[in-house]
């Protein structure tokens, strides 16, 4: 039970940071259930982000990040090698997830699109700051090469 407190802890106080910094708004901490910690928070484009922390397997997830991806589209085989390409040795280390302390999964669940990082060790600092830049890189990546979808899914302007 110690290693769960510890966990959410650390996420929990990463997530507070952004807050307190205002990257986030309307930041809390929500009860949850079965031992795994919830975090709700607005962020990208105003848009409601839901994080949850299981440390009995040791993942962290911001579950449905991105609605209307279809399975056998071109955007979604992109959007999974440019997870895959985080991992690599050639990304500056501050956008890059080591492999030996995390790895990325994006899960896709009727059409919703959702990204798992897993931790290797304790280290849910590390990966909750990963997590969140890899969230922020990837709305960048869809807003620079997948415009119409964040202009149908987000309302965000084309220009």
């Amino acid at each position: 039970m110690q290693a769960v407190l510890s966990a959410a802890s650390q996420v929990g106080a990463v997530l507070q940071d952004y807050a307190e910094r205002g990257v986030f708004k309307d930041y809390r901490a929500v009860s949850g259930r079965n031992e795994v910690a919830h975090f709700d928070f607005e962020w990208l484009y105003g848009q409601p982000f839901s994080l949850s922390c299981d440390a009995r397997h040791r993942r962290l997830t911001l579950s449905d990040l991105l609605p209307a991806v279809k399975a056998d589209s071109m955007m979604y085989r992109e959007l999974r090698e440019f997870l895959k390409g985080r991992a690599q040795a050639d990304v500056p280390e501050h956008r890059r997830i080591d492999p030996e302390r995390a790895t990325v999964t994006p899960r896709l669940r009727e059409g919703v699109m959702s990204l798992e990082l897993t931790v290797a060790g304790e280290d849910y600092e590390y990966g909750t700051r990963k997590l969140v830049n890899l969230a922020h890189e990837l709305f960048l990546f869809l807003s620079e090469y997948w415009a119409d979808y964040m202009w149908e899914n987000f309302e965000l302007n084309m220009e």
